[in-house]
């Protein structure tokens, strides 16, 4: 058995994201949002981030659509949203110009955290990247979201660029 089983007897699968996921996955990112709150982004309130993310997430249901859109969600026995990922693979890298998918959120009830479900949408992001015919997946994340970016170290993502700020007085 593996770990994450051992973990969870609790079943889940991952299927594409319908319609009528939307209204949970962009609850779920909403809520989750905060984690990926920088320290370094003063005088802008709880409030505020979430209302940005939520607004950030009108444009799903053309993700739906299109080919080069991956919406993916876990969902529980009951089909009750456990969490997502959000993909496009239409990108391209700023400086080599090549082609490449690029996760835009992934998401996980806390209650489901260290499960195994962050990796199985990953790799159902990645999956879908390869189909496209893409070689390289990329994603930011929160310097200061210590949990995401081990998670992310652990599936093999590499920092290639690091994004810097400076609040101007």
């Amino acid at each position: 058995m593996a770990a994450d089983e051992a973990l969870s007897p609790r079943r889940y699968h991952i299927r594409p994201a319908e319609e009528k996921d939307i209204p949970r996955i962009v609850e779920l990112a909403v809520e989750l949002v905060l984690e990926s709150r920088s320290p370094y982004r003063e005088g802008v309130s709880d409030e505020q981030i979430q209302e940005f993310r939520r607004r950030n997430f009108d444009h799903l249901p053309t993700v739906l659509e299109l080919p080069e859109g991956g919406l993916f969600v876990a969902v529980d026995e009951e089909d009750r949203h456990i969490g997502h990922i959000l993909l496009l693979g239409n990108q391209t890298d700023s400086v080599t110009e090549a082609r490449q998918a690029w996760v835009y959120d992934v998401s996980v009830q806390k209650d489901w955290w260290g499960r195994g479900v962050g990796r199985k949408l990953m790799e159902r992001g990645e999956e879908f990247a390869r189909h496209l015919g893409l070689e390289y997946i990329g994603l930011g994340v929160t310097s200061a979201n210590q949990r995401a970016v081990e998670f992310y170290e652990d599936q093999e993502y590499h920092i290639e660029r690091v994004q810097m700020v400076k609040k101007l007085v």
